[in-house]
């Protein structure tokens, strides 16, 4: 909870506020500018839920909301788009699940008391997010204490941030315990019987042994096999159900990466050779690191053994403070390496320290906090017990009930003054360091083996594309877009070019990603405004321009049979092929009685499957066969079953052997009453949304 002392910072409320009106009078203008009307409500609407209309501004400001209690609490002015986009998931569920099951809960009078919400937040039985935030992390206590002092705190607060987030947890306390309640009354109406229980064991503990023929179907080749149109019309009409398809699309999509070129290589070189002899003479090369390269100074000694360059490893050694090595190429990217130090450093230390932390920034707070740190300080190099004073007054929980006692850990883990003062001290050493968490009393208890290490100032040039490259990159996407404006264009430009083709397949409206593209989420909303064999203009997505193409689109419902003909067309030909394969183990079958006959007239080799249960899976070797398994389990000893329509082909087998495991009836019954109990809330949830005819509509925003 420590970082709800960042809540002073407003900035981030007003940031919002202003993208929040910009984003309200884009929407307002793109409105008027369609020519809609003020009493069109789709315009606005972010979905429908159980024929209900949810406005896109309740959504928007609900989110606001928790991004800006995220900025308070991370500290951070701005949010990244992933915790943006978790957010807007969120809330989207919790707008869902409030609109889909409110009215259950109040007819069921289910609700949450006051002395239940209090019970959750500060009595007997805390809730786990109260105990996550106010919870010790080593040891799992919740401070009650401290719960208090918050909430004395709360109504202090200037920002108001404090109480918002507080009735925040509150408001998710009380709708989890109201959805359990609601998960718990459908849990306690599911009920195992004992012949269900009964059934149940008999088919997990009955276990066969079974040798079966197989007769694949890749043994007929299709060419063999004639299909009608009208067959495929049949097929379609009796197996709809098949078909049934969400709303999809396909996007094929060539890309133009923004890479360095020859000419960029050759800057970052002359570059990184210029400023050589500057790097050479300055006197303070960190801060020449810190205002030039591409990547910041890194403080920490390195064994000679750690520097993973072999030309830089075998220069350092011999080197002194001040030399200079490079140009040299690596990690795409001209580097010149300095000696800043060279020092004799162990590789561990073991310390212990008390912490006076800074509750927010203030000069006040700074001023007290040093004031009090000097005190210590004073007093343990008088000789004060450390130990106790790091339990009382160190703001470091993790330590102080160990007496300040941090044990023993290497270099460059904490924070770089805290760290030099533990690497270049010595053993008994006591001192007071200032870092961003505050000011650290710090006592070096042991200090490990030392050996020889270099400080290394890495001057960095990375080759990355200038702005010519970038609008000569751009100029190519553009003319291939601009030339290749039909699909048929799209696809002989890339055969002539011998361009790279990807396929994005199966696109929801709502996704995110592409693998190896960066935030391709205009494209997706593009694939979804455009025609079937459209094509782009040019989309920038990180490193990456790219020119798509929409391939196909596929529309919720049963799909047209012109798009599956090919794949009714493959069935129809294993139905047929089955029929064949059925057919002859009928006339084989019939005149045998010996499973190990029919596999030698078929001119197949025999296979084994031990210890079959009714709820496996899949047969050895073969793969999904429930059909297969399903009549093994249900034959008799020695009888030969079949012929049997599978997946693979088709089969004849016969039971070798039958095994019944003991089995507890009143343990299977528990045992499928904890299944059903897991089940239940999920998809007694998704049943009731599945019914509420739920139209999300946040691609049209989003």
């Amino acid at each position: 909870m420590a970082t709800l002392e960042k809540l002073r910072n407003r900035a981030g409320v007003l940031v919002a506020i202003v993208i929040g009106i910009a984003l309200l009078a884009f929407i307002l203008g793109d409105f008027v500018g369609s020519g809609g009307s003020l009493f069109n409500r789709s315009h606005f609407e972010i979905a429908e839920i159980s024929g209900k209309s949810i406005p896109y501004q309740h959504y928007q400001e609900r989110i606001d909301k928790i991004l800006e209690l995220n900025k308070a609490l991370s500290g951070q002015s701005a949010i990244d788009e992933q915790t943006a986009e978790r957010i807007r998931e969120e809330v989207w569920n919790e707008i869902v699940r409030e609109n889909v099951l409110g009215n259950s809960y109040e007819n069921h009078g289910i609700n949450v008391t006051p002395e239940e919400l209090f019970d959750m937040v500060q009595g007997n039985n805390l809730h786990p997010i109260i105990k996550e935030q106010f919870g010790n992390r080593q040891t799992g206590e919740v401070d009650r204490g401290m719960i208090i002092q918050f909430l004395k705190n709360m109504e202090n607060d200037p920002s108001g941030l404090q109480k918002a987030f507080w009735l925040y947890i509150e408001n998710i306390i009380q709708q989890d315990r109201i959805y359990n309640k609601y998960i718990n009354l459908i849990k306690k109406g599911m009920f195992v019987t004992d012949l269900q229980a009964s059934h149940s064991l008999a088919d997990r503990n009955k276990k066969v042994d079974f040798s079966y023929a197989l007769k694949r179907y890749n043994t007929i080749n299709d060419s063999l096999i004639t299909v009608s149109n009208q067959e495929i019309k049949d097929y379609y009409k009796k197996h709809k159900h098949e078909f049934e398809q969400q709303t999809l699309r396909d996007v094929e999509y060539v890309v133009f990466p923004i890479l360095p070129s020859s000419e960029d290589n050759t800057l970052a070189q002359e570059w990184i050779s210029g400023i050589k002899g500057d790097f050479a003479h300055t006197a303070d090369p960190v801060q020449f690191i810190n205002l030039n390269s591409d990547v910041p100074f890194n403080s920490k000694y390195l064994k000679f053994s750690e520097i993973a360059n072999q030309e830089v490893n075998q220069w350092a050694e011999k080197a002194a403070i001040g030399d200079v090595f490079g140009p040299i190429y690596e990690n795409d990217s001209y580097q010149l390496v300095r000696i800043v130090d060279i020092a004799q450093l162990p590789d561990s230390v073991k310390a212990r320290h008390i912490l006076i932390g800074l509750k927010d920034k203030s000069k006040e707070t700074h001023d007290l906090a040093k004031a009090k740190a000097d005190s210590l300080y004073n007093v343990v190099k008088k000789g004060a017990n450390f130990a106790r004073l790091a339990s009382d007054y160190s703001d470091d929980p993790g330590s102080a009930e160990k007496g300040g006692d941090l044990g023993w850990f290497p270099e460059g883990v904490m924070v770089q003054p805290f760290n030099d003062a533990c690497f270049k001290g010595k053993k008994g050493d006591m001192v007071l360091v200032e870092t961003q968490f505050g000011f650290h009393i710090i006592n070096i208890l042991e200090v490990g083996k030392t050996s020889k290490k270099v400080q290394l100032a890495t001057l960095t040039r990375a080759v990355v594309p200038s702005t010519r490259t970038y609008q000569k990159v751009y100029q190519e996407a553009s003319e291939f877009a601009g030339l290749n404006n039909t699909y048929e264009k799209f696809n002989q430009a890339i055969l002539d070019k011998k361009l790279n083709k990807r396929l994005a397949s199966n696109l929801r409206e709502a996704d995110r990603r592409i693998a190896g593209l960066d935030n391709p989420r205009e494209m997706i909303r593009w694939a979804y405004r455009a025609k079937v064999q459209d094509v782009s203009p040019v989309f920038e997505f990180g490193d990456n321009f790219v020119v798509a193409a929409l391939k196909s689109a596929k529309q919720e419902g049963t799909a047209p049979l012109e798009q599956v003909a090919e794949d009714i067309k493959s069935k129809v030909i294993i139905d047929k092929k089955a029929a064949l394969l059925m057919d002859e183990f009928k006339k084989v079958l019939s005149q045998r009685d010996n499973i190990n006959q029919v596999g030698t007239d078929l001119s197949v080799l025999l296979m084994e499957a031990t210890r079959v249960s009714f709820s496996s899976f899949s047969l050895p070797s073969v793969g999904f066969e429930p059909a297969v398994i399903a009549t093994a389990v249900a034959t008799p000893e020695g009888v030969i079953a079949g012929p049997i329509k599978g997946n693979t082909g088709v089969y004849a087998l016969a039971v070798t052997a039958i095994n019944v495991d003991e089995g507890d009836n009143l343990t299977e019954r528990r045992r499928l009453q904890n299944t059903l109990n897991s089940r239940a809330g999920y998809e007694a949830y998704e049943a009731i949304k599945k019914s509420a005819g739920i139209v999300d509509k946040r691609s049209s925003f989003f």
